[in-house]
């Protein structure tokens, strides 16, 4: 028990606590009672998902997926052709601005063209002709440019087209000694 100045110096001390702690329980009882909204910075995380769109094609050839790996860009599209589409390979960007290769699909045939996009630039949609294998190919970016490759062949249209606030990102589909088959991969950020 305490007697005496020993009790008014413990009820000093609390009293000298309670009074430093007062301005953080005001805060807090301000904050409950009406609402006050304090915004605390935080690092947003990623939220890149990826979609599947088609395939249209051909059943010949063995399947095929590009990568689904998140914080790439896509910097270029390999497409091999002549009168169809013989292979095709999407080349990325890491986060560091290392150049990834993604595989090949198709076979060995075909002359090489290499579709570069700009800074910023995304691929917006695919469209072609088929048969039993992808005849023609033609890419559209975000910025309007397009390009076509392959031939005339082909008796069916075909297109992917992203939707806003998302890019085709990479291909899956069939392939073997031509592109037999494909589908887009979207992007959404």
């Amino acid at each position: 028990m305490y007697r005496g100045s020993t009790l008014d110096s413990f009820l000093q001390e609390k009293e000298n606590t309670l009074m430093k702690k007062i301005p953080f329980l005001f805060i807090v009882m301000a904050v409950l009672l009406i609402g006050v909204s304090v915004t605390l910075p935080v690092k947003q995380a990623s939220a890149e998902t990826f979609s599947f769109c088609g395939a249209s094609g051909g059943t010949g050839g063995n399947e095929y997926t590009d990568s689904q790996t998140q914080g790439l860009i896509v910097t270029e599209v390999r497409i091999w052709h002549g009168s169809r589409i013989d292979a095709i390979q999407f080349v990325y960007k890491n986060k560091q601005g290392g150049k990834i290769e993604g595989t090949k699909h198709g076979g060995n045939g075909g002359t090489l063209s290499v579709f570069m996009l700009q800074p910023g630039e995304t691929i917006v949609k695919i469209t072609g002709k088929h048969g039993t294998v992808i005849d023609s190919m033609q890419l559209l970016t975000s910025n309007g440019r397009e390009q076509r490759w392959g031939g005339s062949g082909g008796s069916v249209n075909y297109t992917y087209s992203a939707p806003p606030g998302s890019s085709i990102f990479g291909l899956f589909g069939r392939a073997g000694t031509y592109i037999d088959a494909l589908g887009v991969i979207l992007l959404t950020k």
